[in-house]
């Protein structure tokens, strides 16, 4: 009998810490994410801040259905043609090439944690120029879940308010995802009537080869860190080209431009049409590579180009390298297909440059 009451005891005890440990650990939300407009084509990003060791899944909400599904589904079924989605299992969702026909849709970001389960407050995603939702209060929603040993007043408020969903958007909050026009990174330049009704949206597409582009600001200030091969604009824009390798010349369009001495970067201002650089750089050739008297490797680039990240050659389709060499592979496309090295299967989809080590001859190809 005293065995059986020690054994009640302890269990109670265990109890009792296990529901205090459960208790102290809930998270909580300190930033519930906020209405954003964006123009049509446009970016939008949607950020929530929890305390606490949670998962996020961010979940969207089609008004004429009332269905919430998640992102992470609509990016791997590719759902909405179009549309970017980063971050949909992260504390920012980030939605780019947004359609006109995601105005009014609903943006929630459900949290998991500790044994607690919640909802963010739902809120909109607006598209610049389109009439605001008459009330977006009577959009179904799905009750928010908390776990059996949590009290009822531990349930977050979820529905979203018709106070964050301004009528117009010159009255959205103050912040850069929200204040028109969008918050694509776009610049528009030039005198705009801040009354007149928007333009008529017009993609503009800028590409280049042998460079990397970045955006900048209308004031020459950069605004994109993640270097690409192309770029779009709406309307106008400005943007930044730079080369591994010095440049000779450009062409902009088939009009040629020649620095009086290379250079490794150079700006392109208010942008208002599409434009196709192509871009001329200084390379050595493969046979004033200065090699060492370690085993050489041969690199072939099918597609692409190598550089040796030691001393000598910076650029070449094809050379040696001693074994053991770090290179450098760059294509100036972007390799959406990857690279085969030495015909297996294609890996590094989506770069535009990689580096490895050569221990032995080397093919690589750019499907």
């Amino acid at each position: 009998m005293k065995k059986i009451l020690a054994l009640i005891l302890i269990l109670c005890m265990v109890f009792a810490l296990s529901s205090e440990a459960f208790a102290a650990g809930k998270p909580k939300i300190t930033k519930q994410p906020e209405t954003a407009t964006t123009s049509k084509k446009g970016s939008v990003t949607f950020t929530i801040k929890v305390k606490g060791d949670v998962s996020y899944s961010w979940y969207l909400v089609d008004p004429a259905t009332g269905e919430a599904t998640s992102a992470q589904k609509l990016k791997k079924n590719k759902t909405i043609k179009g549309l970017g989605i980063n971050g949909a299992n992260s504390s920012k969702l980030s939605l780019s090439k947004v359609p006109e026909s995601m105005h009014g849709w609903q943006v929630y970001c459900h949290i998991n944690g500790n044994g607690y389960k919640m909802d963010s407050d739902r809120v909109l995603l607006l598209v610049y120029g389109k009439e605001s939702p008459a009330d977006s209060s009577s959009a179904p929603e799905e009750p928010a879940q908390v776990p059996e040993t949590a009290a009822a007043d531990q349930v977050p408020e979820s529905p979203a308010s018709t106070e964050q969903v301004p009528d117009s958007p010159e009255q959205a909050p103050d912040s850069p995802e929200q204040t028109p026009p969008d918050t694509s990174n776009t610049v528009i330049t030039g005198d705009i009537d801040p009354d007149a009704a928007p333009p008529v949206d017009r993609t503009i597409t800028v590409t280049a080869s042998d460079a990397i582009l970045r955006k900048l600001d209308g004031a020459g200030n950069l605004i994109e860190m993640d270097p690409v091969s192309s770029l779009e604009f709406l309307n106008t824009g400005s943007f930044i080209v730079t080369s591994d390798e010095p440049v000779k010349s450009w062409s902009v369009n088939g009009i040629r431009f020649e620095p009086a001495e290379p250079v490794r970067e150079f700006k392109v201002m208010n942008v208002k049409d599409d434009i196709t650089l192509n871009v001329i750089v200084s390379r050595s050739s493969a046979e004033t590579m200065q090699l060492d008297n370690n085993r050489m490797c041969k690199v072939t680039c099918k597609g692409c180009t190598f550089t040796f990240l030691g001393a000598g050659i910076r650029s070449a389709t094809e050379g040696e390298v001693p074994a053991g060499a770090p290179i450098r592979v760059v294509v100036s496309g972007s390799a959406a297909n990857g690279y085969q090295i030495n015909g297996s299967e294609p890996q590094y989809q989506g770069k535009t440059s990689f580096s490895f080590t050569v221990n032995e001859d080397v093919e690589i190809v750019v499907p």
